[in-house]
């Protein structure tokens, strides 16, 4: 959601999430962000909300780690690159679990 994204993300780009249970998504018309209500409705982790910065109109940048049978995220976060370690630690409890 900068002014550079006028495209989906490349290939290598997308390559750098390799977890086949990861969803990425190309939200051009921001549809996904109106179906979940904009940020103020982003959905809320159990464990971890680390929303890093004002997200404005539409919901982007965002991780939400949803446990298998679960349509509430145990974890979330945004930017994503500032709860990487976040991520890894949510996915080896979910694992685990």
């Amino acid at each position: 959601m900068i002014v550079t994204d006028w495209s989906p993300p490349s290939t290598a780009t997308l390559a750098r999430v390799r977890d086949t249970r990861a969803a990425q998504f190309w939200d051009r018309g921001h549809e996904l962000s109106k179906s979940l209500g904009g940020p103020e409705h982003a959905p809320k982790g159990n464990r971890a909300d680390k929303i890093q910065f004002e997200m404005g109109r539409y919901i982007w940048d965002f991780v939400a780690i949803y446990p298998p049978g679960s349509d509430t995220p145990s974890s979330t976060g945004a930017p994503v690159v500032s709860v990487v370690s976040d991520v890894h630690e949510e996915m080896a409890r979910v694992a685990r679990d």
